[in-house]
């Protein structure tokens, strides 16, 4: 992980902030759109579950 600093309340007024580069900002906000865009597809997929939308299987072999 990327060097983090971290700047005091005193200078923010209460609020604490953390300073990174721009590179490591970048990679979290890839990896929060792509977890936010499983837990939609989860959401999406327990809905069709409930209504029925969906098929049960015993193996993969059902799937041919």
């Amino acid at each position: 992980m990327a060097s983090i600093t971290t700047i005091p309340r005193e200078l923010t007024h209460g609020e604490e902030l953390v300073v990174i580069s721009r590179k490591e900002y970048e990679r979290l906000q890839k990896h929060l759109a792509e977890v936010r865009d499983a837990l939609s597809k989860i959401r999406q997929g327990e809905k069709e579950l409930s209504t029925g939308k969906t098929r049960v299987i015993k193996s993969l072999a059902e799937l041919r």
